[in-house]
Order: C-alpha cells, then structure tokens, then sequence
C-alpha cells in the first residue's frame, strides 16, 4: 500500500518541477515576428505602380540639344547661354536657356524632364511644385497627362516681364516647362501657353521609357 502512495507523489511533483520550469523560461521564449501587411494570408500586397504603367528614364538625356528653340524664336531670337544642369535632388535632365528678344530684353527658357522612382513619387513632386512655385494658378490644362496645370505671374524689374508655366506628370515622369519674356509690354498668356506646351509636348515624346 505504502508503494502504491508514493508513486502518483512522485509522479505529481515531477509533473508540477517541469511545469515550474516552463513558466520561469517563458520571458526568453522567442516571440514571433507580426506578418508584414504585404505578406499576410490575405494576399494584399502593396504596389507602386500597375504593371501596365509606363516607366519612364530621362537620365542622360539631352534637354539642350533636344529641346527646339525655334519654337520661341519670334519671342526671343538669340540664345545667350545654356546650362544643362540636371534637377535637384532627383534623377532626370534640364536646360535653361537664356536668351534676348530682337529688342535686347531679357527672356528665359527652362525645360525639365524628372524620372522618379515611381508614379506616386513623380504624383508627391507635381504636387508639390504647385505648393511651392510663388505663381498664380492659371488651371488645368488637358490633354497632356494625366495631370497638368499652368501657372503665370507679371512683374516690371524695370520693363514687362511676363512668366508663364506649364507642368504635367505621366506614370513616373514630370515635364515642366518654365517660359519668360521681357519687352517694353507684357506677352500675352495665350502666346506664351502655345510655346510651352508646344515645348512640353515634344519633351514628353523625346522621354524614353525603360
């Protein structure tokens, strides 16, 4: 009898030693890393872009040699100097040319092309240069994108001197065109808007895609 009391005993605190020990290791117990939202069993992945969405590359494309100043040429018939010095801070390409009218006024011309990484990244930089350009908003502009819009702004450092702007983004690419032109008094937006966008057009065709 005395046998058969000891053994469940025995058994009994070997049982409660295993679990004592199962309860003092439980803080070093690896804890599972939570399922990133793109990898859950749901199949939900986050996408930068459609697969059908155009990925375009404007680096080392020549926005100098590309662009066709003749467009302008009866606003301002001389190139004085070109500067090829890409955007900042972001891959693609540029020019500014500076120029004068037959008048000897002042006049400029900056095309850019920028590639971001994705379409949303190109959709934050399009919205951001319509925060941050200091002009007034001249409206959509359809046609040309999937977005676009203009800007203008007038001022007189001593003659007329009338800016006009035009920006559209497409998948991952932002075309901007930055027209301006001095004289004894101001361009008209409507003449200024048809060489932008004439500009802008031919920019966005000269963009490669990858």
């Amino acid at each position: 009898m005395s046998t058969s009391v000891r053994l469940p005993a025995a058994t009994a605190a070997f049982l409660l030693a295993v679990a004592m020990a199962g309860c003092d290791n439980a803080d070093d117990a690896p804890i599972a890393a939570p399922t990133p939202p793109s990898a859950s069993a749901a199949g939900v992945t986050a996408r930068p872009t459609a697969p059908d969405d155009p990925a375009y590359t404007a680096d080392g494309l020549d926005l100098c040699a590309r662009t066709d100043v003749k467009v302008v040429a009866d606003l301002a018939s001389e190139v004085t100097r070109e500067d090829p010095q890409p955007p900042v801070a972001r891959p693609g390409a540029a020019c500014l040319f500076e120029m004068r009218t037959k008048a000897g006024y002042q006049a400029n011309l900056r095309v850019e092309a920028s590639t971001l990484a994705t379409a949303e990244e190109a959709r934050q930089l399009y919205r951001g240069t319509r925060r941050a350009t200091g002009m007034t908003p001249a409206g959509a502009v359809p046609g040309v994108g999937e977005e676009a819009e203009a800007f203008t702004k007038r001022s007189s450092p001593g003659f007329r001197y009338a800016e006009y702007m035009v920006h559209a983004r497409t998948g991952n690419l932002v075309v901007k065109v930055w027209l301006a032109v001095g004289g004894e008094s101001y361009v008209a937006n409507s003449v200024l808007a048809e060489k932008s966008l004439a500009i802008l057009r031919a920019t966005q065709a000269a963009v490669p895609t990858a």
